[in-house]
């Protein structure tokens, strides 16, 4: 009898805290997660994965698995987990590309930013320095900018078209006022070697890129595009510090849930999402890979992302970027 009542008594327990909404994590998460990341194993957004990945199952007793979908530039894996099972099973580490670019760039996409997902935090964010020939290039940002309004053409890199160092590129030459160009480059060799060469003007660089390749000889950075100065480049000038505030900007990353996915399950992600990159571990990882970690809330996340589209669509269009499939 008293063993009959003890039971009862926790199904009623538990019954009350899950209509509370305050039921174990693992009555709300999935006891695996798939994270999935738009890019292939080694690059930026698969290393801040994978540190996110360890440290979330740190910080919860679910596991959490990183998927890689590359293609298109991260839309392949935003339509994967878009048509996903809406049990939070499945989290994308969306970004600003796939996010607030494509749509303004492509005709049509295989998923829609603003309705098919469940913005959970921003986790990270990675900026840019603008690198030019350390041989006979400009000594600042300022004479950068004199020489290119005097120039017919000034021939910008970027490592691909619609990429965020493309449209840094077409928002510097629009602000700036002067006639830019963008080189597209496949691989990241040719792109540091034209610029080293003086064969293209510059190019937005990722801090870690550009920290290395100013270590090695060849390029200089004029300007980083963060609020503070990076660890890895102290002595470049912040685009504030340099007058050209409108360069300031960053590469960020989002966590992001199909659209249907419950609001208890989303806090539960979100709760291990900031904890992990609260996690001293993976703190270190995040900033030896060049990256500031975040943890925004729901709220938070979804204003900046509806921010950020606000700013780059002008952009896009003013530089006349449409793509069809």
């Amino acid at each position: 009898m008293i063993r009959a009542a003890l039971a009862a008594a926790a199904v009623m327990a538990v019954t009350i805290m899950a209509a509370a909404g305050i039921a174990p994590a693992l009555a709300q998460t999935p006891r695996t997660i798939t994270l999935v990341v738009g890019f292939a194993g080694g690059t930026a957004p698969d290393t801040l994965a994978r540190i996110l990945a360890d440290a979330m199952q740190r910080a919860g007793n679910t596991n959490v698995v990183v998927e890689n979908v590359p293609g298109a530039g991260g839309q392949v894996a935003s339509a994967r987990v878009a048509r996903a099972a809406a049990d939070g099973s499945v989290v994308l580490l969306g970004e600003v590309g796939s996010v607030a670019i494509a749509p303004f760039a492509f005709a049509s996409l295989p998923y829609d930013p603003a309705k098919d997902f469940t913005y959970v935090s921003e986790v990270a964010r990675t900026n840019f320095a603008f690198v030019v020939p350390d041989q006979g290039g400009p000594a600042s940002i300022a004479a950068f900018i004199e020489a290119a309004k005097k120039a017919d053409r000034t021939l910008l890199g970027t490592f691909g078209v619609t990429s965020p160092g493309h449209i840094a590129a077409e928002l510097f030459a629009q602000s700036a006022g002067f006639k830019g160009e963008p080189v597209h480059y496949r691989a990241v060799a040719d792109g540091i070697g034209d610029i080293a060469r003086g064969q293209t003007a510059g190019s937005f660089f990722s801090i870690p890129l550009a920290a290395a390749q100013i270590r090695s000889g060849g390029l200089r950075a004029l300007v980083q595009t963060g609020a503070t100065r990076a660890d890895m480049l102290p002595g470049v000038p912040t685009a504030a510090e340099a007058g050209v505030p409108y360069l300031s900007m960053s590469s960020w990353f989002v966590l992001m849930v199909p659209a249907a996915v419950p609001a208890a399950t989303v806090a539960e992600i979100h709760r291990a999402a900031a904890a992990a990159v609260r996690d001293p571990a993976a703190l270190d990882r995040l900033r030896g890979a060049g990256f500031e970690a975040v943890g925004s809330s729901p709220d938070e996340v979804k204003a900046m992302v509806g921010r950020e589209r606000d700013r780059w669509k002008p952009v896009i269009e003013r530089a006349g970027i449409r793509i069809t499939n």
